[in-house]
């Protein structure tokens, strides 16, 4: 069989999110008990579960030979759990609730996060915000964004953007990466050369505002590839520059890395560079 084109696959995801979406809206509006996992700064619902159950459902259908990732079910095939994929698998990335605590609380800044990977390389993705029913999402061709009522948007950043000239989305400096209280005073320093700084509580959201230029950088630590995967990929069809480190050392492949600085400008990205203290 003919190996599926990113264009096919991007068209797969946008049809899946639209349909999930509704569902886990309606689920933001009973949320149920809260599961703590590493501790009570990271909780889980019974629709994190649920969602992340359909995803895999969908994907096994219509992908019945790849390998997924989910965050909370770790990795597994249409047959059962697996030890992860093969060089030339194609493989997901999936978040079901990226931004779990603003979706128990009722904020609404949570999204659906999914990417497809073959041969090492990020081929398609998308980012659902079922709330405003926005989607960001990337094939080999480029990067969009879907609005109701609106023709698709072709995303492209402008990397003459200065730090001053826009908003900085940061989960940074992470309480649960806990670092001595210079991270605090590298924040404030960050935080004076941006026009401002937003902790919008969803890193898969923070990278696609920096796509779409809502936002112009974004830095964090402690991530997963769960996060970050769908969200890198669609900043960097954008044009947009992202970098990984796994204790200041850079990281392969990017999606991997725990520590990473998102920018539409090399001139926002030596800030965020800076803060981190890279």
């Amino acid at each position: 069989m003919s190996e599926t084109n990113s264009a096919e696959i991007r068209s797969f995801l946008l049809d899946l999110v639209a349909k999930l979406g509704p569902g886990v809206l309606a689920a933001s509006r009973e949320r149920g008990d809260l599961t703590s996992k590493t501790s009570f700064h990271d909780v889980v619902t019974v629709h994190d579960e649920a969602t992340e159950v359909a995803i895999r459902e969908a994907i096994f259908t219509r992908f019945p030979d790849s390998h997924v990732l989910g965050e909370e079910s770790g990795w597994s095939t249409a047959s059962g759990p697996s030890d992860g994929p093969g060089d030339d698998d194609l493989y997901w990335l999936v978040d079901p609730i990226d931004g779990t605590s603003n979706f128990a609380a009722g904020w609404d800044y949570w999204c659906i996060s999914i990417a497809a990977v073959r041969s090492g390389e990020l081929r398609a993705s998308a980012v659902h915000q079922p709330r405003t029913s926005r989607t960001w999402s990337a094939d080999d061709d480029g990067a969009y964004l879907d609005e109701p009522g609106q023709p698709t948007r072709v995303l492209q950043v402008d990397p003459t953007v200065e730090p001053q000239d826009g908003l900085c989305m940061t989960e940074y400096p992470s309480i649960r990466v806990a670092r001595d209280d210079s991270s605090l005073l590298r924040w404030r320093e960050a935080a004076a050369q941006f026009r401002s700084m937003r902790r919008t509580g969803s890193t898969a959201l923070d990278l696609c505002f920096v796509a779409d230029g809502s936002g112009i950088a974004s830095f964090s630590t402690g991530t997963n590839s769960w996060d970050v995967a769908a969200g890198i990929h669609i900043l960097q069809r954008a044009g947009a520059i992202y970098e990984s480190y796994t204790d200041a050392v850079p990281t392969h492949p990017v999606w991997d890395g725990p520590e990473y600085i998102a920018a539409a400008s090399h001139a926002c990205l030596q800030v965020g560079r800076e803060t981190m203290g890279l």
